[in-house]
């Protein structure tokens, strides 16, 4: 017969070994009470899994109205992260924002609604679309607030130059779309510019500027950019092999080997930036001299952490604002020299 002591050590035992184990045992339990209960638990597919989550409203003030943003909370157990596609009230979500909580009873995650599925070629010789022909969903945000939205060619000619910003899923699919893909989004088609995998890992940040349709090789029908070769639909012939004839490979150029000893440029400047401090980003050239840059980006889903002091053709001058939300995230700034566009990755730090 086992002691009085003993017994309440088997006790205790069951519900944690320590008092800080007894502690997340209750709290996991307090949200497993609320999990059950609560009414904002729906139906939802998260990447192709049917399950159910907690669907929370955010405040819209937040992101100035320009989406209706939510919260999703699920339990650990659930496979969820950046990047899920989340099925629920008959629309497509997509997860942006993962919380890091500090007791992890569950998980809470931010989810923007997508307003575009973009479609492109994977392969063009046998017309294979994305994701099985369905296209990805994405989250598409204008962004010729922050440019004129205008180009010149020489000194007269205006032409039309509004950018988007397209935030998608990081997968190999996606990967594979190279910076000059052409896509039709909302009626217009658009070119990939700058490709950024750094600010957001688990999506894919595009930013597009706008293009010229060409019904040539554009199907309207089908909103996919670049769908045939040129000359291809009006002959029907799909067989891009038969269309163009093999040529013979080309001997090798020596004005080609001095095109690849072309020099390089890229931004300098502090990868690491302390809150309400000031810094300058120079684009430079690989033999120490400075870039022209025709327009410097600094364009964010959300308010720019940065204010912009001054810039010219040659660096850029930015004051971190002294939010202190803004610790630890990643941000961009890019710089367009002769339709190139290159950028800098930059982690807010603490003031001090």
């Amino acid at each position: 017969m086992s002691s009085f002591s003993t017994s309440y050590r088997r006790k205790q035992k069951i519900l944690g070994d320590n008092r800080v184990t007894r502690n997340y045992n209750r709290q996991l339990e307090e949200f497993n009470l609320f999990y059950q209960d609560t009414l904002t638990k729906h139906d939802c597919v998260i990447d192709g899994v049917p399950t159910q989550a907690v669907f929370q409203d955010h405040s819209q003030s937040n992101n100035k109205d320009l989406s209706d943003d939510k919260y999703v909370v699920v339990p650990n157990s659930v496979k969820i992260g950046v990047g899920s596609y989340v099925e629920w009230a008959d629309e497509t979500w997509m997860v942006f924002t993962e919380e890091y909580k500090t007791i992890p009873s569950h998980q809470q995650l931010k989810i923007k609604h997508t307003n575009r599925r973009i479609k492109w070629l994977t392969n063009r010789d046998s017309k294979l679309i994305c994701n099985f022909g369905k296209g990805w969903p994405a989250y598409v945000q204008n962004q010729t607030l922050y440019t004129l939205g205008v180009s010149f060619s020489g000194q007269n000619i205006a032409l039309a130059n509004a950018k988007m910003s397209v935030y998608i899923k990081d997968i190999p699919e996606t990967r594979a779309v190279s910076v000059g893909t052409r896509l039709w989004i909302s009626g217009q088609v658009y070119k990939i510019e700058f490709a950024d995998y750094v600010s957001r890992p688990g999506l894919v940040n595009w930013l597009l500027d706008e293009d010229t349709k060409n019904p040539e090789t554009d199907d309207y029908d089908l909103e996919i950019a670049d769908y045939w070769v040129s000359g291809q639909k009006e002959t029907g012939n799909t067989n891009n092999s038969e269309a163009k004839p093999a040529m013979p490979p080309k001997a090798p150029d020596s004005s080609s080997e001095e095109e690849k000893k072309e020099v390089e440029w890229s931004i300098e400047g502090n990868k690491k930036a302390r809150l309400s401090h000031t810094y300058v980003y120079t684009a430079m050239n690989s033999d120490g001299t400075k870039v022209d840059v025709s327009e410097w980006i600094l364009g964010t889903l959300e308010d720019s952490p940065f204010y912009v002091k001054e810039k010219d053709n040659h660096s850029i001058t930015v004051t971190v604002k002294d939010i202190f939300k803004l610790v630890g995230q990643t941000v961009t700034i890019a710089a367009k020299v002769d339709g190139k566009i290159k950028n800098i990755a930059i982690k807010i730090i603490k003031k001090f």
